[in-house]
C-alpha cells in the first residue's frame, strides 16, 4: 500500500455500506457484519481502516448479499482473484 492510498475509518465504511443497502442511518448494519466479512475475505483481525481495494472488496461482497446472493455463491465467485472487480 502506498503512502497515497485513502484510508476508510471503520465507522465510516460502515455508514458507506449501510447507505449502499438504503439503510437509514438510524438503522445501519450490524458492525459485526464487517468483522464476519473480513475474515472471509483475508483481511487482519481488527482493522479499524480500510483502503482503497479492501473497501472495493466489501462493497462488492454488500451488493451480494443484497442482491440475495448466499455465502456459497460468494466463496465460488471468490475463487477468481479480480471477482470484486467485475461487480460494477
Amino acid at each position: 500500500m502506498s503512502s497515497s492510498s485513502l484510508l476508510l475509518p471503520r465507522k465510516d465504511a460502515l455508514h458507506i455500506l449501510s447507505e449502499e443497502r438504503g439503510r437509514s442511518p438510524a438503522h445501519p448494519l450490524d458492525p459485526s457484519l464487517i468483522s464476519k466479512w473480513c475474515a472471509d475475505l483475508g483481511f487482519a483481525s481488527g482493522l479499524q481502516e480500510f483502503d482503497e481495494a479492501q473497501m472495493a472488496q466489501l462493497r462488492a461482497m454488500n451488493q451480494h448479499y443484497f442482491q440475495g446472493g448466499s455465502r456459497i455463491e460468494l466463496l465460488e465467485k471468490m475463487r477468481n482473484p479480480k471477482w470484486y472487480q467485475s461487480q460494477n
